[in-house]
C-alpha cells in the first residue's frame, strides 16, 4: 500500500493504570483505536492487527506524563481529530496529549528519558549524605548490578546509562540514556544510590521522553 500516514501519539498513564502491564497497554490501545473508526493500517495474515508500536516499555507501577505510541493510517486525518477520537475511547488514567505526523523513512528513536523519584513522607535521616552518594556514583566509571528476569540473571553497568542525577527537595531526578544495546531501569539507578525500591514511600514517574534520530 503506497498511501500510509504514520502518526506519533504522546500520552499519559496515571493513577491506577500505572499498574497496567505493557502487554495490557497494547491491548487497550488496540481496542480503543478500533472503536474510533479511524482508517487504520492493518497487518496482513489470518489475524490482522493495527500497526501500533511503542518505542519504550514502561515498568509496572510507574506513572508517566510523556509516553509515546506510533500508529499508521491509510488516509490523512487531522492530528487534532485523531487526538479527540482516541481520547473519547480511552479509560480514565490514559490521556492523549498530542498527535503529530512524522516521516516513516527516517528512523526515530528514544535518546533518553527523565524520571522523578518523589519521597512521599519526610525521610531526612534516609537522605542524609545523598548528595555525596550521587557525586560518588557520577565519578565512578562503572557500577555493576544484577538484573533478574524470567530469562535468568545478567550483569548490567547502570553507570553508563545515567546521564544526570539531581536532588530537588524531596525528589531525585534521573536522566537515563536509551541505546540499541539496552538501558538502565530507574529502580536500578536508585538501588546503586542505596535506595531500595519498590517502596510505598517512593513514587516514581516518567517526566519526559526525548526523541532523536539515528
Amino acid at each position: 500500500m503506497s498511501n500510509i500516514f504514520p502518526f506519533r501519539i504522546h500520552f499519559t498513564k496515571e493513577g491506577k493504570l500505572r499498574f497496567l502491564s505493557h502487554h495490557d497497554l497494547m491491548r487497550t490501545f488496540e481496542r480503543a483505536l478500533r472503536r474510533t473508526e479511524l482508517p487504520l493500517h492493518f497487518t496482513e495474515g489470518f489475524n490482522p492487527h493495527p500497526h501500533i508500536s511503542f518505542p519504550t516499555a514502561l515498568g509496572i507501577g510507574i506513572e508517566s506524563f510523556d509516553e509515546i505510541a506510533e500508529v499508521e493510517l491509510t488516509s490523512w486525518i487531522a492530528p487534532k481529530q485523531i487526538e479527540i477520537r482516541i481520547n473519547m475511547q480511552m479509560p480514565e488514567g490514559i490521556k492523549i496529549k498530542s498527535v503529530e505526523p512524522f516521516d516513516r523513512k527516517n528512523r526515530s528513536v528514544i535518546e533518553f528519558v527523565e524520571y522523578d523519584a518523589k519521597f512521599l513522607k519526610p525521610m531526612q535521616d534516609f537522605l542524609k549524605g545523598i548528595n555525596t552518594r550521587i557525586d560518588n556514583f557520577l565519578k565512578t566509571p562503572e557500577v555493576i548490578l544484577e538484573r533478574q528476569s524470567d530469562k535468568g540473571t545478567k550483569l548490567i553497568d547502570v553507570r553508563k546509562y545515567a546521564l544526570a542525577i539531581t536532588l530537588n527537595g524531596d525528589t531525585i531526578s534521573l536522566k537515563i540514556k536509551i541505546t540499541d544495546s539496552g538501558t538502565a531501569k530507574p529502580e536500578e539507578v536508585l538501588k546503586a544510590l542505596g535506595i531500595e525500591v519498590p517502596s510505598p514511600d517512593i513514587r516514581i514517574t516518567k517526566a519526559r521522553t526525548e526523541i532523536g534520530r539515528r
